[in-house]
């Protein structure tokens, strides 16, 4: 499992200092009518001062005596794709103390340290079956089709900054899945967090090489912004750094199942993949879908079909429906083994797609 853009809450007691007289922090308190403070804290202003690559924020509550960290993987630089990871921990620790505000144990945060939210994230690369320069917006339009869960609505965004689609659930719970084009993102002067990439790239040790591995990069990811949420989504029992980087389990997959629905057949995806405009009229679409449907619904089964005709036609009709006539549509008989075997045999390029993404994500594992 790979974690993008987190905010973790760490204890006083698994750090080793504070450095409260950085230029970065500022204080924001308040006090009661007797003098107690009822609020303190530290937190980061950048001010003059270039903001971390990576760092959105660091807040120090000092009635808590809790830090809360704001984060993107950018903060490790080359390994940015690599996301937040069991491997990656050590050196993501180490790039916010070198920020020299906080000093953090990274043993003791790592078991006392807690998630308050994080995105999941896959890399999918699709070079192996589309160019996506070339098929962007086909691919687009396929991701969009796909949806077939009506607990969920789709709005796909096309700008010079940021290509992609998002499927958001009308759950009580925020339920919500984005794709979109990674080296669109980081081609533009700002990414979709509004940080901008300038300074991202100016970390790395080969800024044009990256960028250049990211063109055929889809990005997919989810959202988890609650306890409960990191907790059922990732299988673990406590939002523990530990529990959820040890343990986690990537719930991309199953949410991308539960959007897709792969029991069921997506009719409409066949439907544009075998009629030409100028070869079949909506008549005749309406009218050999209908047949084939019900064929569908018989399970292919002859017998079941012929009662079916025999039962809504006259004797001379049947002919005509099962056997096939001048100006008939296609009949049933001839329909049935075809249709059987297109099925068991069907493999357009918007399945190809799908496909290819669910099995990268389920094979995408952190070693």
């Amino acid at each position: 499992m790979r974690i993008d853009t987190s905010t973790i809450q760490i204890p006083f007691e698994a750090l080793n200092g504070i450095n409260y007289d950085s230029p970065l922090l500022v204080r924001d308190t308040r006090q009661s009518n007797e003098g107690v403070f009822v609020k303190d804290i530290h937190s980061t202003y950048w001010g003059k001062y270039e903001k971390p690559v990576g760092v959105s924020g660091i807040t120090i509550n000092n009635q808590s005596n809790l830090v809360k960290i704001q984060t993107s993987a950018k903060i490790l630089t080359d390994q940015y794709l690599e996301g937040l990871t069991l491997n990656t921990y050590s050196q993501f620790i180490d790039r916010i103390n070198a920020l020299g505000i906080v000093n953090i144990d990274s043993q003791r945060a790592f078991s006392e340290g807690q998630f308050l939210s994080l995105d999941t994230t896959n890399n999918v690369d699709m070079a192996s079956v589309c160019n996506m320069d070339k098929h962007w917006k086909e691919v687009l339009s396929y991701l969009d089709i796909a949806k077939l869960n009506d607990r969920f609505s789709t709005t796909t965004y096309s700008t010079k900054s940021n290509q992609g689609i998002v499927y958001k659930g009308n759950q009580q719970e925020k339920n919500r899945l984005i794709m979109y084009r990674k080296f669109t993102e980081l081609n533009s002067k700002q990414d979709k967090k509004k940080q901008h990439n300038a300074e991202f790239f100016k970390a790395l040790s080969n800024p044009v090489q990256y960028l250049e591995s990211t063109r055929h990069i889809l990005r997919v990811e989810s959202n988890h912004t609650t306890f409960n949420a990191i907790r059922t989504r990732l299988q673990v029992p406590s939002n523990k750094v530990s529990d959820v980087l040890t343990y986690g389990q990537n719930p991309n997959p199953l949410m991308l199942d539960k959007i897709t629905q792969p029991h069921r057949q997506n009719q409409l995806l066949m439907v544009f993949n075998e009629y030409n405009p100028e070869e079949h009229s909506i008549q005749d679409i309406v009218e050999l879908e209908g047949i084939k449907n019900i064929i569908r619904m018989a399970n292919y089964q002859e017998s079941t079909l012929k009662a079916f005709v025999a039962r809504y036609t006259t004797e001379a009709m049947f002919r005509w429906w099962w056997y096939g006539g001048k100006k008939s549509v296609t009949p049933f008989r001839p329909l049935i083994d075809e249709l059987k075997k297109k099925d068991q045999n069907i493999d357009p390029q918007a399945n190809k797609i799908i496909d290819h993404i669910k099995q990268f994500i389920h094979q995408d594992k952190v070693a």
